[in-house]
């Protein structure tokens, strides 16, 4: 069966009036699509995942540990939908799961339609859609200190026990050669929460009065709190934007975060948690420059702020 009869069988399973409003757009290396649909009368989007036997994509050859990776990330974000979302109601905003179904290697999820309710992505984020991303990851990971163990066993899509692949193809360099140490100290952590996963601006979308509600969670799951605020300023800064924003944009992610925290835990545990993510920053872009090296070397998002921090790890971990 086809994909698109599949989901339409799928869907008359639980909905009687079925109907497409806009065409479908792709998923990553044509794992599937999302549609925006009306469902017995519901603006919905519905992601439909059916990961093929060989994924195409023009910077890597597909392995069979690479196409199980993308399989399970789809079963993750099902699984967060069914038993996660509604519990972050008042905590943070999130799409709302109308119906989920996994079938072997097919995923179907139904979600609430933000764009109804006026939410629209941001290409050209300021600094106050900054704030609001910032404060977004403060309330969800700090929800989520005392709940780490929902999602991945490790969170992310770059962290090295997730990339054997593109840790044999990169080059030899300090940061291959340390590539151990510098996984262990972000594993070894012993304050941990549920990360996103993949928090780069386009996974995040604002409203008029900038109310900002995050989505995609297929790499949710354990890991520091920093790791999201590094990748999502990867997503809106190049080098000299990273120079003049990161450190007052991190600071206001850690206010932010502590000021949650003080209402879960001791001001001394939250002060404790701070700082010991604090002192891992330099590790967490040491650990995606990695990644990147191995994945597409000539990566524009290398610069010379990334390799200023893995240079800081490095010193570090040479003893």
């Amino acid at each position: 069966m086809n994909a698109p009869s599949m989901l339409y069988e799928i869907l008359s399973e639980k909905f009687n009036d079925i109907i497409d409003k806009e065409s479908s757009s792709q998923l990553w290396s044509g794992c599937g699509c999302v549609n925006r649909m009306c469902l017995d009368g519901m603006d919905v989007v519905v992601k439909f995942a059916q990961v093929p036997t060989q994924l195409i994509h023009r910077n890597i050859v597909q392995t069979d540990f690479a196409l199980a990776r993308k399989l399970k990330s789809y079963q993750i974000e099902l699984a967060f939908y069914q038993q996660q979302a509604a519990r972050l109601d008042g905590v943070c905003l999130v799409p709302k799961p109308i119906h989920a179904v996994q079938r072997d290697c097919t995923t179907c999820l139904v979600l609430s339609d933000f764009s109804g309710d006026g939410f629209r992505a941001e290409s050209d984020p300021c600094t106050e859609h900054h704030h609001q991303v910032l404060t977004w990851l403060a309330d969800f990971h700090s929800y989520f200190m005392i709940q780490n163990d929902i999602g991945w066993q490790e969170g992310g899509y770059w962290h090295l026990a997730t990339r054997p692949d593109e840790f044999q193809r990169m080059a030899h360099s300090e940061l291959k050669t340390h590539a151990n140490s510098i996984a262990a100290l972000i594993r070894d952590c012993p304050y941990r929460t549920q990360i996103h996963g993949d928090a780069k601006i386009a996974n995040f979308v604002f409203n008029s009065e900038l109310a900002v509600l995050g989505y995609d969670f297929q790499y949710l799951g354990s890991g520091l709190g920093i790791q999201d605020v590094m990748l999502y300023f990867t997503s809106v800064f190049d080098n000299d934007g990273l120079y003049t924003h990161a450190d007052e944009l991190l600071e206001y992610y850690f206010v932010k975060l502590a000021d949650n925290l003080i209402t879960k835990h001791s001001m001394q545990n939250s002060r404790d948690i701070v700082s010991c993510w604090r002192e891992l920053w330099p590790v967490v872009w040491s650990d995606f420059h990695r990644f990147l090296l191995g994945w597409k070397p000539d990566h524009f998002k290398i610069n010379d702020y990334m390799c200023e921090q893995s240079q800081n790890t490095l010193r570090l971990v040479r003893g």
